[in-house]
């Protein structure tokens, strides 16, 4: 993605980091990714199973041929999001959601970019003010991590694309490790007791960020919801299955023991987008590795690199093999954590002994000295596979 590398507040005041993070698909299919609400469902559920619907009218079953007009549309700008409705995610992101762009809340990965569109057709779920009722959220692979749920301001502007603004500034629900039960509509999943807000009413968008705790990834989901009351709260619940332990529902805000893992500073205040990250990254329909860069420190004439490798299948990577282009005429001088060397522009990382091995869906990392002023790189892959630059 053409753009300057992003840059954060380093702890000790300086000014630049460089971070690298990628992902691998170590089979010649589409990324698995895994997660996803089904009830309330979020946009990419429902697209999916009206899809579905829409192949079984047409007598084509297992073909997706949505009829709903906002789910028409997704699918015409990528049917990727229709076999893959439960990988709205970033694979890097390691909780600093406050750089999603303002606009791209509900689909922050390119390949989700029509969920991001104003409709009034986007299929909603009709809930009373103050209800609780059962979040499902599906497991497609299991994580431990923190699920976070906004509501949309009263007055929001439902025709222009969702932004930080539009959000109450704290959540409404967040859980940490809900419990887990089979004989979901969707199979294993996720599920918690979540009291909606009393003070709503009219259309509403919830959102909701699945923060994992063992890994930089986050799944992302936006839900279209009406207050008028009455009518069914959800898709038809599924009989409560024996549950894996014992359930920790916690309808309330908690503070995060080590960090808050929201788009905001506090959970108390208004998040900021930062400008730095609107551009929306190149994604191949079926790219195998994620490449992001930033800077922890940099000088005159040099700065500091961190590059974090991130696998988003479902198999282990044994041993890797990470390269990319450098734009600026920039160098690497020293490197750590990695065997890393330069060819003109190109650089290539392997693994050291202690961290060939790279679980599915996480990461690992490595840093580097480099001379230069950093700019954008290119031409990331991971194991000889393509990678989205992020």
């Amino acid at each position: 993605m053409p753009r300057t590398l992003s840059r954060r507040r380093a702890l000790g005041g300086a000014a630049a980091t460089v971070l690298v993070a990628a992902a691998l698909v170590a089979v010649p299919t589409a990324a698995q990714a895994h997660g996803g609400l089904t009830n309330p469902p979020t946009r990419t559920y429902v697209c999916y199973t009206d899809g579905l619907a829409g192949g079984q009218a047409a007598g084509e079953a297992g073909n997706m041929k949505p009829t709903n007009p906002a789910c028409v549309n997704a699918f015409a700008d990528s049917n990727y999001s229709f076999y893959n409705w439960f990988g709205n995610l970033l694979g890097t992101i390691a909780g600093r959601h406050e750089t999603i762009a303002d606009g791209k809340l509900c689909g922050p990965d390119s390949r989700f970019a029509a969920y991001n569109t104003p409709s009034s057709a986007w299929p909603t779920t009709r809930v009373t003010p103050g209800q609780t009722m059962t979040f499902q959220y599906a497991a497609v692979a299991r994580h431990p991590g923190y699920f976070t749920t906004w509501i949309t301001k009263d007055g929001w502007n439902q025709n222009e694309p969702i932004g930080w603004d539009d959000l109450e500034p704290a959540p409404f629900d967040r859980v940490q490790d809900p419990p887990l039960r089979e004989g979901g509509p969707a199979g294993p999943e996720y599920w918690w007791n979540v009291k909606l807000p009393s003070d709503k009413s009219g259309k509403h968008v919830l959102f909701n960020i699945w923060e994992r705790t063992d890994s930089p990834e986050s799944f992302y989901n936006c839900v279209d919801v009406d207050f008028g009351g009455g009518g069914n709260p959800g898709p038809t619940p599924t009989p409560t299955p024996t549950v894996t332990r014992t359930p920790t529902p916690t309808p309330s805000v908690t503070p995060s023991p080590t960090r808050t893992p929201t788009p905001t500073p506090t959970p108390t205040v208004t998040p900021t987008p930062t400008p730095s990250v609107t551009p929306t990254p190149t994604v191949p329909a079926d790219s195998v590795c994620e490449l992001e860069v930033d800077v922890t420190n940099a000088w005159q004439g040099g700065f500091q690199g961190n590059v974090t490798v991130f696998n988003a299948t479902m198999e282990q990577v044994d041993g890797w093999e990470v390269s990319w282009r450098f734009t600026n005429g920039e160098s690497v001088q020293q490197a750590w954590s990695s065997t890393t060397t330069q060819s003109g522009s190109t650089v290539t990382a392997r693994n050291v002994a202690w961290n060939s091995t790279i679980g599915h869906h996480n990461a690992v990392s490595f840093g580097f000295i480099g001379s230069g002023t950093p700019q954008a790189v290119t031409g990331a892959t991971l194991n000889g596979n393509p990678c989205i630059v992020r």
